[in-house]
């Protein structure tokens, strides 16, 4: 039957005033969106260059206006400061093609960093890593080897298993120990389907590492910090510094990452900065300060550079000890 579009009208406007009459004015509620997670990261600007502080790898951020209170004996700590993420991640069930590839670290499941080896000694770093971008990582992407001492292991090394948006990976990498004694770093990242590299940290840039110390043997790796006589009974020891590619070729900008520990032997109120000279004024983080536990604690930094440099960093603890790293140089020429 065929019935006017005005009549029509007439009948829908009729029924949502019977509707609403019905209602007496009852209103539905408006969603409200949950807010967002917080997240740590931290950045400052360099005359020449970018400068950030950054849980890269292996976090347990420390902010610098608050006072944590850790209780594991080994600890990760960085200068941070609060931003808010732009979403919640869910997990795929499935994968997921294209997205972004961002990872995160959260432990070291095997191989804690300066565990101890015998020259030439076999063993198997792993890793715990999220996917906190919002593609599925597959067994086509892989570890591969960035720098530092590659200590035996394969050049990249397969994912085990799908790992969707959320979820977490233990990525293991079978390695041999140097045969001379020392201190040594390899640097890490992740390698997508297209051949693209990303990392942890607030740009998903930075590698995760392994560090271990070979005993026995003769020469020596990288150095870590020659602490003076004396240090007995000191509340501050063991300030090191290492970085990972100290004389880099190639395209430019260049991100050099450094690695610098501290150990505190009693709880204490540390303040400590980094340092660093290039020949030209750098723009470095304000020295940070927070009350600890007893432990080892381990900070990450990040200096990218858009032309040649040279030049070194330290770490310097100012209190409640004034105790200096060993100084990082570092080169880097650009093609």
């Amino acid at each position: 039957m065929f019935v006017p579009k005005k009549t029509i009208w007439g009948i829908l406007i009729l029924a949502s005033l019977m509707l609403a009459s019905c209602r007496g004015g009852e209103q539905t509620p408006t969603p409200t969106a949950p807010d967002p997670a917080a997240v740590l990261t931290a950045a400052a600007a360099t005359a020449a260059a970018r400068l950030s502080a950054q849980t890269t790898s292996q976090p347990s951020p420390l902010p610098a206006t608050t006072t944590p209170n850790p209780t594991a004996a080994t600890q990760t700590i960085t200068a941070t400061l609060p931003v808010t993420s732009t979403a919640n991640l869910t997990p795929a069930s499935s994968p997921v093609a294209g997205g972004t590839d961002k990872a995160e670290f959260v432990a070291d499941v095997t191989v804690p960093d300066g565990s101890v080896f015998s020259p030439g000694e076999s063993f198997t770093k792993t890793w715990q890593l999220k996917n906190t971008g919002t593609a599925t990582w597959t067994p086509a992407y892989t570890l591969v080897f960035m720098s530092g001492n590659q200590m035996g292991a394969s050049m990249t090394v397969p994912l085990p298993k799908n790992v969707p948006p959320g979820e977490t990976v233990d990525a293991s990498v079978s390695m041999t120990a140097p045969n001379q004694a020392g201190n040594y770093f390899g640097f890490w990242m992740l390698r997508n389907t297209s051949q693209k590299n990303f990392g942890v940290g607030p740009t998903s840039d930075q590698p995760f590492y392994v560090e271990i110390n070979v005993q026995g043997g003769g020469g020596q790796g990288t150095p870590s910090a020659t602490l003076p006589p004396g240090t007995s009974g000191k509340s501050v020891t063991n300030v090191s510094i290492a970085v990972d590619n100290p004389a880099f070729e190639g395209s430019c900008p260049h991100t050099f990452n450094f690695i610098t520990k501290f150990t505190l032997t009693r709880p204490a109120t540390v303040t400590y900065r980094l340092e660093a000279e290039t020949g030209f004024p750098l723009d470095l983080p304000a020295p940070v300060t927070g009350g600890l536990d007893a432990g080892t604690y381990t900070l990450n930094y990040a200096l990218e550079f858009s032309d040649a440099v040279s030049g070194w960093a330290r770490l310097h603890v100012t209190s409640p000890e004034d105790v200096a790293s060993n100084q990082a140089t570092f080169t880097l020429t650009c093609e």
